[in-house]
């Protein structure tokens, strides 16, 4: 996999250079929606092709509006929240374009807009103008219209291949957006959808998968170079798409990616190797947005048949985020891993702590599973997209949770390893330990990573409760690539620790093996020491994925002690549904909505004003048991009395709250 021919049959050695990805100030409008009956819908959707998450405490996002050809406005702020790379939101009237956004796993923040046809918008991202709607400064009468596309009365979408926003204006609709619907009061088909996926950053290895199962691959790559295979762009090389061998633990190349070639099964992803070059004329064509036609998948999907110990590479469904502790899990580890180019290294994900924010899994994402216990399979389901659209705590269940965080950084490189602290932890292996795996493009980099006998971990899962104390071996490895081995070498290095989710009753020392010293991780947070050279190894993984090897001996010993708890830090799971009462109220600028669950359930989270009308949806998801706790920032509403109602499949309840600017 490390090697292979491009369109020259030259041999490729796949190395990747440490780099920062290109990131464009890029939130622009891939939705609109302007009512032809009435008063709403009225909204757009905005995607996020930045290159990196957007933090709107940091960044806010202002809307502007210029009435009648009037100079722009600020007609709507968003101040909190954030939207991960690639990802959209919907700002827009509530009712049915808010249940249609939730539907779709999307985020829906309600605003009352009052825009035509002929108001312009633009749109802004920590002051710095992203996208214009319309153009500034210009009355077009009621409406900018071409090609039959208009801004008044339709619901329209960018189209395929557009990524960038246009800050310069336009007059003509259809040069960016193409009609979804002339009915758009009862179609609002599409919002809270990804139009597709971002490729940025320079060639690599991308692991993927597509919302519309079939024979896809020649529609959803056709932005992208393909070689070696029948329907590339060039039958010669060495293909660059593959599918996993479950049962042999090897790479499948595809050998046809036509209309009439290979098909993809929904939930199965698949890996491509990314030319930045996408049409071989000798300069960099990233980024590129890719996209696909047909229907969603809108039924389960199931990955089976993984033998014990084997990794599968599941894929997401469908157009929307998922939520892996969702997912329907057998005979499978608690943990998954998903390769990240851009620091061309994994991210990982156990239900409790890792690099993979949330356990959050991207549209078009391809993803790591591994078999445990028996034969393994994972079964994503629509109820298991991801969606809320404030601030969300899970505060409670039957499980005591922690978690410590390792940051390893040189001058040019960094990694973190994580231990997370739960009821069901083991010293040795346990559901809940994310492998450490080799890069999928073998670099010089520096590695952080725990082990298990001989097992490498990314994420160590350890016992909420010890009698006794346990010793850890850490290692830091400062790696360079020689031909196809890495080499350890020597390389000063800073290891910090984050252990603001460390329970309290567990303390941490570092005992670097090589100098004696020792640090308490409580009194101090950063240690700075030297790589020592110990050897090497291949950079090749024997199979399709493979964990680092231990390389000499570990430089650091982790040592765990527990203190004996005063209580029992079980935590019952409630006996009933409940809504407790809104704090404060009358509020400013925030209020905290706590809510019981005493078993799975689908969860509603709405405000309606004092006429009865629904204005916003805060929450809709399927959440576990347990006490449950969410922030709300009404932001743009009026003061004056609310009524938050929260509804469940066999329970309904109302609160009254007041608002106070």
């Amino acid at each position: 996999m490390n090697i292979f021919f491009k369109k020259t049959g030259s041999i490729l050695f796949i190395f990747s250079f440490w780099f920062s990805s290109e990131i464009h100030a890029n939130l622009i409008i891939s939705q609109y929606i302007e009512t032809n009956s009435g008063t709403t819908p009225k909204g757009v959707e905005l995607w996020n092709v930045s290159g990196a998450t957007i933090d709107f405490s940091t960044n806010n996002l202002v809307i502007k509006k210029g009435t009648n050809g009037a100079t722009p406005s600020t007609d709507y702020t968003l101040s909190s929240g954030t939207l991960f790379n690639g990802g959209v939101i919907v700002v827009g009237s509530s009712g049915d374009l808010a249940t249609e956004t939730t539907n779709n796993g999307g985020t829906h923040y309600t605003e009352s807009f009052t825009f035509n046809g002929n108001d312009a918008l633009e749109i802004y991202l920590g002051g710095t103008l992203t996208d214009m709607f319309g153009i500034s400064g210009n009355d077009p009468g009621t409406q900018w219209s071409g090609n039959s596309v208009s801004s008044a009365n339709q619901n329209i979408q960018l189209k395929s291949g557009i990524w960038s926003g246009d800050t310069d204006g336009w007059t003509d609709p259809s040069t960016r957006f193409e009609t979804v619907s002339s009915t758009p009061v009862s179609n609002m088909t599409g919002f809270g959808i990804v139009p597709g996926i971002l490729i940025s950053g320079n060639s690599g290895f991308r692991m993927m998968s597509s919302p519309v199962a079939g024979q896809i691959y020649s529609d959803l790559l056709s932005e992208l170079w393909t070689q070696g295979m029948t329907g590339a762009d060039v039958t010669d090389g060495t293909a660059n798409v593959w599918t996993l061998n479950v049962s042999g633990q090897s790479w499948t190349a595809l050998t046809d990616i036509s209309a009439s070639g290979a098909s993809q099964t929904a939930g199965t992803g698949f890996l491509v190797y990314v030319f930045d070059d996408t049409n071989w004329d000798g300069t960099a064509d990233l980024p590129v947005s890719l996209s696909v036609s047909g229907t969603e998948n809108s039924s389960s999907a199931t990955l089976g048949s993984i033998a014990d110990g084997a990794y599968g590479l599941a894929g997401n469904p469908y157009a929307s985020t998922i939520d892996w502790d969702l997912v329907t899990k057998t005979n499978l580890s608690a943990s998954t891993s998903v390769w990240d180019d851009a620091a061309s290294g994994w991210k990982s994900w156990n239900g409790s702590s890792g690099s993979l924010t949330n356990g959050l899994i991207a549209p078009y994402q391809g993803f790591w599973v591994t078999a445990s216990g028996g034969t393994g399979s994972i079964t994503i389901e629509t109820a298991d997209k991801a969606s809320s659209s404030g601030t969300f705590y899970r505060t409670m269940d039957n499980d005591s949770t922690g978690s410590v965080s390792f940051t390893i950084s040189s001058n040019d490189y960094s990694d973190q390893t994580f231990m997370s602290f739960m009821n069901n932890g083991d010293a040795g292996l346990d559901k809940a330990d994310a492998h450490k795996l080799m890069p999928l493009d073998a670099s010089s980099r520096v590695v952080g990573l725990s082990y298990t006998g001989e097992t490498a971990l990314d994420i160590h899962n350890l016992p909420f409760q010890y009698e006794g104390l346990l010793s850890l071996s850490l290692d830091v490895m400062f790696l360079s690539l020689d031909g196809t081995n890495f080499v350890t070498a020597t390389g000063e290095i800073n290891l910090s620790w984050d252990l603001d989710q460390l329970p309290s009753h567990i303390e941490l020392t570092l005992i670097d093996n090589l100098t004696t010293i020792e640090t308490d991780l409580s009194l101090n947070n950063t240690y700075t020491f030297t790589t020592e050279s110990k050897g090497s190894f291949s950079a090749v993984p024997d199979g399709a994925v493979e964990p680092y090897p231990i390389v000499g001996a570990p430089r650091f010993t982790l040592s765990v002690s527990y203190d004996v708890l005063e209580s029992n830090p079980q935590i019952s799971l409630p006996t009933d549904f409940a809504l407790h009462p809104v704090y404060p109220n009358p509020f400013n600028p925030s209020a905290t909505i706590k809510f019981d669950l005493p078993t799975v359930s689908p969860v509603s989270l709405n405000v309606y004003n004092v006429n009865g009308q629904e204005i916003k949806f805060l929450l809709q998801e399927t959440l576990k048991p347990g006490s449950h706790t969410y922030t709300w920032e009404p932001q743009s509403l009026p003061s004056g009395v609310y009524f938050l109602k929260l509804l469940t499949p066999s329970k309904t309840v109302t609160q009254k709250v007041t608002f106070v600017k």
